[in-house]
């Protein structure tokens, strides 16, 4: 750790991404110090890799020249809630729960359902993670009205607002919105709210009988109360085993859809906790060498179930999203590309988040096309000359 750095208070916590880990992670607690640390990290070209919560540290490719570790927790806290207005501003390292518990006492609903109790507001803004409940709550985009961040080279910069109509020219936000930390590191954030369902209910049916059960509970996600409807299958004697859905709305949309869902399958009602159990064990790999995550349409996701199964790897699907997630073994590379091009063929694509590390050699976790690696490129170039922002995570081998 060089001397420029010798005032930034620093975090004893070993980050292991793919591959080299950093056992040296700083922790500057104002912007201020942000700004000098990556100040410093350009001139000297020092590889960086940018964490929050450390949630999603394997959710991209092997990092590259890293040299040291820049968290971004000590930058913490909700600066500013406005309850008549429904917006909020949070700092990046605020974890996602605390913001949520602030809006929900107040009778308002952060739209950000990542994975991970871990999760943080820049973490799941940079990463664009959603979860279960997207199909009611949108993407990340969609909640961020403006961000604040501190690019490769120390300037502290701004983009929106707190209302939308601050939003002048290019809407800079939805770049940083899934880059991954390798534009810039976010510092804050101002989040649009949703106004809290008046009644939320969870239940759980068994998976009903193929080849009609997966289509038969794909329509019944279309209903107009249903928040996330999760398909999954188990191994032996999984416990989790069954199709899982949350219901939001007033009393009589709860209650009339309620009755179309027991007239297909039967429920019982669960803690609508056991949905966020679901979505935050798919944080971890969950022990398995191989997790996937693939979105088509949702018509197309029995398609797509199918062709999973048929690999051997255990599936789970949020139904009304489209998106299937999967977990096990392969035997080879060529098998998980396979089920990268079914994805594809589908119209949609395949994120690996989980892979065996000597598998990794020449492999993109995010199967990007030749055209968009280039454009990515060329963005990385043009905010990041020195390469210094998480270098490789983003794009396999740049």
């Amino acid at each position: 750790m060089t001397d420029a750095f010798a005032g930034i208070p620093t975090r004893s916590t070993q980050w292991c991404p793919p591959g080299p880990g950093v056992d040296d992670c700083l922790e500057p607690s104002s912007i201020e110090g942000l700004c000098s640390v990556l100040a410093e990290a350009s001139r000297e070209r020092i590889g960086l890799l940018i964490v929050g919560g450390g949630t999603r540290l394997g959710w991209a490719n092997p990092t590259d020249e890293i040299r040291l570790g820049l968290s971004t927790l000590g930058i913490s806290g909700v600066d500013v809630f406005e309850p008549d207005e429904g917006v909020i501003h949070a700092r990046a390292g605020t974890r996602v729960s605390e913001v949520r518990a602030i809006a929900d006492e107040s009778g308002w609903e952060l739209p950000l359902d990542p994975p991970g109790s871990s999760s943080t507001i820049g973490g799941a803004i940079a990463s664009a993670a959603t979860g279960p409940r997207a199909q009611t709550l949108g993407r990340v985009a969609d909640a961020i009205l403006g961000l604040e961040a501190v690019g490769a080279d120390g300037t502290a910069t701004k983009c929106g607002g707190r209302v939308v109509k601050n939003v002048t020219g290019y809407d800079m936000a939805k770049l940083y919105c899934g880059s991954f930390g390798t534009l810039g590191v976010l510092t804050g954030a101002w989040l649009r709210l949703r106004p809290k369902p008046k009644k939320r209910l969870a239940f759980r049916a068994p998976l009903p009988r193929e080849p009609v059960g997966l289509d038969v509970c794909r329509r019944l996600a279309l209903l107009t109360s249903v928040r996330a409807l999760v398909w999954v299958e188990g191994e032996g004697s999984d416990a989790d085993e069954g199709v899982y859905f949350e219901l939001g709305g007033s009393d009589a949309e709860v209650e009339h859809d309620l009755a179309a869902i027991g007239a297909c399958v039967s429920t019982t009602e669960i803690g609508t906790e056991r949905i966020d159990a679901l979505r935050d064990a798919r944080a971890s790999s969950q022990g398995e060498p191989i997790n996937l995550r693939t979105r088509v349409l949702p018509t197309d996701c029995g398609a797509m179930v199918r062709r999973v199964r048929e690999s051997g790897l255990v599936v789970a699907a949020d139904l009304g999203l489209g998106v299937v997630h999967a977990r096990g073994s392969l035997e080879s590379v060529e098998s998980l590309l396979g089920l990268r091009r079914a994805a594809v063929e589908l119209g949609g694509f395949a994120t690996f988040e989980h892979v065996p590390d000597d598998w990794r050699s020449g492999l993109d976790v995010f199967g990007a096309t030749p055209e968009a690696s280039d454009l990515a490129r060329e963005i990385k170039r043009r905010f990041d000359p020195s390469n210094i922002l998480n270098p490789g995570r983003f794009q396999a081998g740049s």
